[in-house]
């Protein structure tokens, strides 16, 4: 059985809404319709709760710990917040990274850490005598989708789809979707469009089907053996045991480039 995934982590709060605004000023978050403030793979959700002390009373018992490439341009977005330094930016030789540490405004620490080369050295030497183990199964994974015109493709995923690119470089737009990233990028090759290459997972596809469908997305209709669509929308049984799905439904389309993506909505047992 596959350990269970840490989607999202409860932050209670006397004043939830002062909280959730402070990790979107210090950290750069934004909140989804729902609430959760989106760091890669790990969501906080910060409640509204009249049962807790204004302040954490043991700090050290939880701390948020975030991984990022430039501490000093972090910490000093932090600290214009005003939050009060728990622990100033310091090299720890032992663990081979950058730590600092400050509290926000309910008293929760918040640790940022920046990884250096010597870091994965270490690593490295830690699992000389350890079991074989992928360092693949420690990575993330990434998607990328070529574009043989990015201008165009940038226009496509902002008008059809809604979405801006997080971050860019010369030939590369890169998009944040719950927790996850997907990069379109410059390239000379040509996707066949024949295959899915990227899925998304939404709450109810019909309204996002709709949605779409109103932005000018044109849905696939499919009819072969296994596979028939009703209205741009397949019904497919099965699905892989840790979900505790017992089928999905989805739908496809092509982007501006010919890539082939999915959205698809997981069927819960009754």
């Amino acid at each position: 059985m596959r350990a269970p995934v840490i989607a999202s982590l409860l932050l209670g709060s006397r004043d939830a809404g002062r909280l959730r605004s402070w990790y979107e000023e210090a950290l750069g978050a934004e909140a989804d319709v729902d609430g959760f403030l989106h760091f890669g793979p790990v969501a906080v959700l910060i409640d509204g709760r009249e049962d807790l002390a204004e302040e954490v009373v043991e700090p050290g018992r939880v701390i948020l710990n975030h991984e990022v490439t430039d501490i000093e341009a972090v910490a000093r977005r932090v600290e214009a917040t005003g939050a009060p330094c728990v622990a100033a930016i310091e090299y720890r030789e032992d663990g081979g990274a950058w730590f600092a540490t400050y509290g926000d405004p309910d008293g929760n620490l918040v640790q940022l850490i920046q990884l250096t080369p010597e870091y994965w050295a270490k690593r490295r030497s830690r699992q000389a005598g350890s079991p074989v183990r992928s360092p693949l199964r420690d990575g993330s994974c990434a998607v990328r989708l070529p574009a043989a015109d990015l201008e165009r493709a940038r226009r496509f995923y902002a008008d059809q789809l809604g979405l801006e690119p997080a971050e860019e470089r010369p030939g590369g737009l890169s998009y944040e979707c719950g927790g996850t990233s997907f990069v379109v990028y410059q390239s000379t090759g040509r996707a066949s469009g024949e295959f899915t290459q990227m899925g998304f997972y939404v709450a109810d596809i019909d309204s996002t089907v709709a949605e779409l469908r109103e932005r000018g997305v044109q849905f696939e209709e499919v009819d072969r053996p296994g596979m028939r669509t009703v209205g741009g929308i397949a019904d497919i049984e099965g699905h892989y045991p840790s979900t505790g799905a017992v089928g999905e439904r989805a739908a496809w389309f092509h982007d501006s480039e010919g890539n082939l993506l999915g959205v698809a909505q997981l069927v819960m047992a009754a």
